[in-house]
């Protein structure tokens, strides 16, 4: 196997010092990245597949995240209650979540379980049995997961921004699938999707706690027999921001409205000062969207900022749940506020406060290992720099007002405005 140290400089922050990132690349294609935490009691695992929602073409949509379910409904080896009594008796937990970009199934266990952790994991994405009976049924299962979702109306309102700013890319796509292809699908269906996705260049094994990098290389050594071999995901592809706006009239107690941007790709140079930009404007409850809409105008429960930054692309957005009789209101006061920061820029005392904020949540969600270990699997997948909590911090305290503006002007302050609104309305009802 081919071994490469990354250079990562030892944190000095929290109790939890001197983490040592290593990453392994095996003839195959399969990738190890590691973090030791000496002084964890557990170890916090995952096997990703780099592969999501993203990757589907129009007659897969949903495909990833039903695989995912499938993937738990046992194997040549271990049946569906044996994979969650072997859990069980180990004393963790196993899930899975499917994303845009990857599908990642995590445990946390104790170092003494986990050569049967991985065994378990592997034979898992490896040799599925996707029983025809298991998919009959999992497809109920689903569809009342989509239920669910489409009685969520602000979950449903963050959706439509997606497909209003991306469209037609599969990048724009609902993860959790089109109801009319999951009702539709055949056996061969997914396991065609399964051979093309789940092979060797696009899984890794990573994890974070205690355990030496060598142990799990060794583990992981032992489970790779009979992967198959493929390509990597293609994501050449790139979606283009579209300011669409999608309108869907639902009988509710709010409604929920979203105003997206373009953002910026995963990697980019100014993601330090977009956190803060994020973060001033409403990512925190000091920040201006919140103060002026929920505790100047008391107009929201809930209100907030967001960004996702995907591999070449990225969109920004906010989001707020107000009274149907508020809503144009609460967007003229939140475009206001757009425009107001667009011309008069940010304050130093906003800055200094937001990196402060962003110091504290960094430091307290570095103690727990599961954020420690999704860090560094993001960084790989991502193929960006595996950075320490040092370095983080380094890069966000060095961002100047001018580096905040100049990200701002290019996302929320840009102009181009996409519109997502789930309420009892009509198309002609709300606009921008």
């Amino acid at each position: 196997m081919i071994l490469k140290h990354l250079t990562t400089k030892p944190d000095h922050w929290g109790s939890m010092s001197k983490p040592i990132v290593e990453r392994t690349v095996f003839p195959c294609g399969i990738k190890v990245v590691s973090e030791e935490i000496p002084s964890a009691n557990s170890i916090s695992l995952s096997a990703l597949i780099n592969t999501g929602s993203r990757d589907e073409n129009k007659n897969e949509a949903g495909f990833s995240h039903f695989l995912e379910h499938m993937v738990f409904k046992g194997t040549p080896r271990f049946s569906a209650k044996e994979i969650v009594w072997e859990f069980d008796n180990m004393g963790a937990d196993i899930n899975a979540v499917t994303g845009r970009e990857y599908t990642s199934f995590f445990t946390r266990t104790l170092e003494e379980n986990l050569s049967k952790a991985l065994e378990i994991l592997f034979d898992m994405v490896k040799t599925p049995l996707l029983d025809e009976r298991d998919l009959q049924s999992e497809k109920q299962v689903v569809l009342e997961e989509i239920a669910m979702h489409l009685d969520s109306p602000d979950e449903l309102a963050l959706e439509y921004l997606t497909k209003a700013i991306w469209k037609d890319h599969p990048a724009g796509n609902d993860i959790l699938g089109d109801v009319k292809l999951i009702k539709n699908m055949k056996r061969n269906d997914l396991e065609r999707f399964h051979v093309k996705s789940y092979v060797s260049e696009r899984m890794l094994v990573c994890a974070a706690g205690r355990v030496t990098h060598e142990l799990l290389s060794e583990h992981v050594e032992k489970q790779i027999s009979g992967i198959k071999s493929g390509d990597p995901p293609d994501r050449s592809n790139l979606p283009e921001y579209s300011s669409s706006k999608i309108i869907l009239k639902k009988d509710t107690e709010q409604a929920n409205i979203c105003i997206g941007s373009p953002g910026l790709p995963t990697g980019h140079p100014d993601r330090f000062a977009l956190v803060l930009a994020d973060n001033i404007l409403g990512g925190s409850m000091s920040s201006r969207l919140f103060q002026k809409i929920r505790e100047e105008k008391a107009l929201a429960y809930s209100i907030y900022s967001f960004s996702t930054m995907l591999i070449g692309a990225g969109m920004v957005g906010i989001y707020c749940g107000t009274h149907p009789e508020n809503t144009k209101q609460v967007v003229k006061l939140i475009e206001n506020e757009l425009i107001r920061i667009a011309e008069d820029g940010f304050d130093r005392e906003e800055l200094i406060r937001a990196k402060n904020h962003i110091k504290g949540s960094l430091l307290i969600s570095m103690e727990d290992i599961g954020n420690r270990m999704n860090k560094i699997a993001k960084a790989e997948l991502s193929e960006t720099e595996i950075m320490s909590v040092d370095e983080i911090l380094e890069n966000i305290m060095s961002v100047t007002l001018e580096d905040v503006s100049r990200v701002y002007s290019s996302t929320w302050g840009s102009g181009k405005r996409a519109l997502a609104v789930v309420g009892p309305f009509g198309e002609q009802d709300i606009s921008l």
